[in-house]
């Protein structure tokens, strides 16, 4: 009887632990060298070829637009993940956000970073899944200068922090100063867009702040593959403007090593900011109508937010969608919600 009461208040304290534990977290970490051994969180990684001597920060900041900041950090920016999704920003004038599936829900970050070795995938890790190349990605802010997305440029101080982290919610941002935005009057703007991850859902919530109205701002999705792909639809909704994709590539450049994904891409513009419907040859994209502004004391203010996400098809042990047709109406349902 006492050893049946056990296993009960074991099995109870077990289902308690579980509940505790974090389902989101960030990773963020600084390429160093040996001589960072000293630094709190330092660990070497083994990642693309290369051993790395990394240590976690919370923040960076490159004020030399010329500087190799991609290569300068591990994972190449910030990251943010839960059980299902994780996603990463890079820090470079692209600013892309690129996805990463999980074949069975949990965290996996801190074990992979990113990169899962063998024995990881033949444990059921996840992996990147997307070939985002020049793009958009899914979910990027960009700028449109009326015949194609350009990358942000042209400016004083690039940074990324992690904003917050909770165990079921966390914040990552990419922020600019300075920046000299293409054919129009206001030469200087700061611009920054933080994107928000909670437990249990594969979409981001991203916000985006500006110092001054700004033309040409743009979000979307790419084609899949980036150069060829045709299966991009755009629908405009009566709460918004829904943009997806869907297809079959390689997910990075070396195809010896990886598998091609069936990846499929949303992304939602509530109506209050979904401007001009504009596409390119890689990208399906909507013009962003920032909000009226009202500046906050040492804040830039919120001008508008929309919504993003992703399914791995093949990688995702339980994908929400199989084909084109399954994820467009997934898409349906989960725009309806969103404001």
């Amino acid at each position: 009887m006492s050893r049946s009461i056990n296993n009960i208040g074991l099995a109870i304290v077990g289902l308690l632990l579980a509940g505790c534990a974090p389902r989101v977290a960030t990773s963020f970490w600084k390429i160093g060298t040996p001589a960072d051994s000293v630094r709190p969180g330092y660990k070497v990684i083994y990642a693309e070829g290369k051993t790395r001597h990394c240590y976690p920060i919370t923040e960076w900041t490159s004020t030399d637009e010329k500087a190799d900041t991609y290569h300068q950090l591990h994972h190449h920016g910030v990251a943010v993940e839960n059980e299902l999704m994780a996603y990463r920003i890079y820090f470079d004038k692209k600013q892309t956000i690129d996805p990463y599936c999980k074949r069975k829900p949990q965290l996996e970050l801190a074990e992979s970073h990113w990169y899962p070795n063998d024995s990881l995938l033949a444990a059921g890790y996840g992996d990147d899944i997307l070939r985002v190349s020049g793009t958009v990605g899914v979910g990027s802010v960009k700028y449109w200068n009326g015949k194609k997305q350009i990358h942000i440029e042209n400016i004083r101080e690039r940074s990324q922090r992690i904003v917050s982290s909770k165990k079921d919610q966390a914040t990552i941002e990419v922020a600019v100063k300075g920046w000299e935005v293409p054919n129009q009057s206001e030469s200087k703007v700061d611009f920054a867009v933080q994107y928000t991850l909670r437990a249990g859902h594969r979409d981001m919530r991203c916000d985006v702040f500006c110092s001054a109205p700004v033309e040409g701002l743009c979000t979307g999705v790419q084609t899949i593959p980036a150069k060829g792909g045709k299966d991009t639809i755009s629908i405009v909704l009566p709460n918004g403007v829904l943009l997806a994709s869907w297809g079959t590539d390689w997910p990075v450049n070396d195809s010896a090593m990886y598998a091609k994904e069936t990846v499929g891409l949303g992304a939602f513009i509530p109506k209050e900011y979904a401007g001009e419907l504009v596409h390119d040859k890689q990208n399906n994209l909507c013009l962003l109508k920032l909000s009226a502004f009202s500046h906050q004391p040492s804040a830039l203010p919120r001008t508008a937010h929309f919504y993003l996400t992703c399914c791995g098809a093949t990688k995702e042990n339980h994908p929400v969608a199989r084909t084109a047709e399954e994820w467009y109406a997934y898409l349906k349902k989960w725009a309806k919600g969103l404001k």
